[in-house]
């Protein structure tokens, strides 16, 4: 109560709850009173003054039910029955996010929220469909993808032309489910189609569709078009050319070029006896699989290119390895057509040398030349007249002619069955000396690489020729010097002993009239001994004038000489021989003839009493030594002087490769070595 009585007394006028003395609850009242130093205080108990208010708690209770709660209660059943699709519909839209497709709502409201929900429900199936239609092209294209992944992988196994349109050919059938189909090449020289490829079809059948023209047919029309071709009815479709088609009751076909770089190499059909609808997607597959057939048809064409142009390299360097060894013109020409033949397997390959004014075919290999009912008519073809051989003489210019029939120059022959030919000339110092032709029963069967290489063969054969007929003039002008020598020799040895024998026998003649036997015997040795000599001299050129040893190898031929020449005449011999004595033909005759002007030397001028050969041959290097115990000879000044034909064993071992090395001194004999790299 201070409290109310402080403020009382500062002048203030309020009523406080608060407690009395007795510490109840009551409600003091204060003023001061006007014009006055006092205060007015009034109290009245807390409960009392309450008490009239509890009776209406239940009432305002029931007003709060009514003014709040009831209201919220509204607003929370409208609301619900406002949100409720909003959040089925949210429901939906994550199960269709998450992929799960064909999700719908019902709403009965009437309203915007209604229409909500149906499109929402429009919305859902379409996509359910879209997915589907997704899945179902997904699934195509994947196969598609795959099928060619496969196709890819098969074309790219070989290189081999014919097993890669076999393969791919039995790839795309099983791809597209198809029982029938095939493969076209487009044949440029003849300008039409070859089926190169089949499957389901008899050889009856194939035998009468092979063969379209460029634009005839179905296959035809693709390769001139170079668009794919569908075919609902093949049987009875007016582009049908082969009528075989409709005997044997085909129907569906899809045709579709095989192209690479722009250019049509071919076409790839499939057909089916039964109904087939190539959709747009089929199509789309096919081209793809006729692209990458055409890249793959090119490759390996390349590849068989290269593997032509390798062959057409070792015929020319194994033309060239042969003829170079063989010095007989016959043979040359007979070993070039027969390689050329075998090589790149024309049908007729004949060499025609000029004889006067003709150019006569003088050895040949094919059909042609091997047939007997086949004649060269003429056999001799007038250079400049007929024939495209004889043009070829004429000019010294090649002549490829795609078709003779069309060529004015060209000579039928009987039994001929040339539809193309290649003629190139064969040249010696920039003279015509004869013509290499090449023949082909196929139109258009020869093109510039094979002009060149025939071009390139005739230069070696034309080599070839130079050199036999070198070689032929080199033995005749070696059959003329020998001649000479041997007349040399006989004049020089042979002759002057004879001579010196007849007037040995006279001198004698006449001591023994006279009666001086004593002086008579002094020349009859003289006599023996001359014409023991002139024996040996005979020997030695009747040895020279027998075929050649040579024939039976180096060592025969040494060791015969030995026994026919230097034995007969008293000297002891010995031949060693160490090792396989295998050599070029070449180098067993300059061998030999070392050897022999070695013998001749030691038999004629050394006065030795016995001669030892050598012969030793390893892997790099043959060494053949001759060794006599004569009198010998100062080495540095033979050369200078002469004689011994020193220079010709020199010049000889140069010619192989080798050298020659001599070791003699006066009376210590004398040692030739040859060493020649094999």
């Amino acid at each position: 109560m201070q409290e109310v009585v402080q403020q009382v007394l500062s002048g203030q006028v309020d009523a406080i709850r608060t407690r009395d003395l007795e510490g109840r609850d009551i409600v003091a009242g204060f003023a001061p009173v006007p014009g006055t130093p006092w205060g007015l205080v009034t109290e009245e108990d807390w409960a009392t003054l309450t008490s009239r208010s509890r009776g209406y708690q239940q009432f305002l209770l029931l007003l709060l039910v009514l003014g709040v709660v009831v209201p919220i209660l509204v607003v929370a059943v409208g609301a619900r029955r406002i949100t409720k699709p909003i959040v089925e519909l949210i429901g939906a839209v994550q199960e269709v996010a998450e992929g799960n497709f064909g999700q719908t709502i019902t709403a009965r409201t009437g309203d915007e929220v209604e229409e909500l929900a149906e499109q929402f429900n429009l919305m859902s199936a379409q996509l359910q469909e879209l997915y589907a239609h997704l899945e179902r092209r997904v699934a195509g294209r994947t196969k598609e993808l795959a099928a060619l992944n496969a196709i890819a992988a098969t074309v790219s196994q070989s290189l081999s032309l014919d097993e890669v349109l076999n393969d791919a050919l039995d790839k795309t059938l099983e791809v597209m489910e198809i029982e029938a189909g095939g493969i076209y090449l487009v044949d440029e020289t003849a300008g039409v189609l070859a089926i190169v490829a089949q499957r389901g079809f008899s050889p009856q059948f194939v035998a009468e569709i092979d063969r379209l023209k460029v634009g005839e047919g179905f296959s035809g029309r693709v390769t001139q078009s170079g668009q794919p071709m569908v075919v609902r009815n093949a049987s009875t479709d007016p582009r049908l050319t082969r009528m075989v088609v409709r005997e044997e009751g085909l129907r569906s076909l899809a045709s579709i070029p095989l192209s690479s770089k722009g250019k049509v190499l071919g076409t790839l059909f499939a057909i089916t006896h039964g109904h087939r609808e190539f959709t747009n997607q089929d199509v789309q597959l096919l081209t793809s699989i006729g692209h990458q057939i055409g890249v793959a048809i090119e490759n390996a064409r390349f590849f068989e290119a290269e593997q032509w142009r390798a062959e057409q390299f070792r015929v020319i360097s194994e033309v060239g390895r042969r003829i170079t060894s063989i010095l007989d013109i016959d043979e040359v020409l007979v070993q070039v057509v027969r390689l050329i033949h075998q090589a790149f397997d024309y049908d007729h390959v004949g060499i025609a040398l000029i004889e006067g004014d003709q150019a006569v075919y003088k050895v040949g290999a094919g059909d042609l030349w091997d047939d007997p009912q086949f004649q060269f008519q003429p056999a001799g073809l007038k250079v400049g007249q007929e024939g495209i051989t004889g043009w070829v003489a004429a000019t010294g210019e090649p002549l490829l002619v795609p078709d003779v029939s069309q060529e004015p120059r060209y000579v039928w022959m009987r039994g001929s069955k040339t539809r193309s030919e290649l003629a190139v000339p064969i040249k010696v110092k920039g003279e015509v000396v004869g013509v290499l032709d090449a023949q082909s029963k196929r139109l258009n069967a020869f093109d510039k690489t094979d002009l060149t290489v025939l071009q390139s063969l005739a230069h070696q054969t034309a080599v070839a020729i130079e050199n036999a007929r070198l070689y032929e003039q080199a033995q005749q002008a070696a059959v003329l010097e020998e001649r000479q020598r041997l007349a040399r020799e006989l004049h020089d040895s042979v002759t002057q002993a004879l001579y010196g024998l007849t007037l040995y026998g006279e001198a004698a003649a006449r001591l023994l009239s006279s009666g001086k036997a004593d002086l008579a015997a002094d020349h009859l040795r003289e006599l023996q001994e001359t014409a023991q000599e002139a024996l040996r001299e005979m020997r030695l050129l009747i040895f020279e004038l027998r075929p050649s040893a040579l024939e039976e190898g180096l060592v025969s031929a040494l060791q015969a000489r030995l026994e026919a020449v230097e034995e007969r005449a008293g000297l002891e011999t010995e031949f060693n021989v160490e090792g396989e004595v295998c050599l070029p033909p070449e180098i067993e005759g300059g061998l030999y003839r070392i050897a022999q002007e070695a013998l001749n030397n030691a038999l004629k001028h050394a006065q030795a009493h016995s001669v030892t050969v050598s012969l030793r041959q390893d892997q790099q290097t043959v060494i053949l030594e001759i060794a006599d115990d004569g009198i010998g000879f100062d080495s540095s000044t033979a050369k200078k002087y002469g004689g011994l034909g020193l220079e010709g064993m020199e010049e000889r071992a140069a010619q192989l490769g080798g050298q020659l090395t001599m070791k003699s001194k006066p009376g210590e004999g004398t040692i030739i070595r040859v060493e020649v790299d094999r």
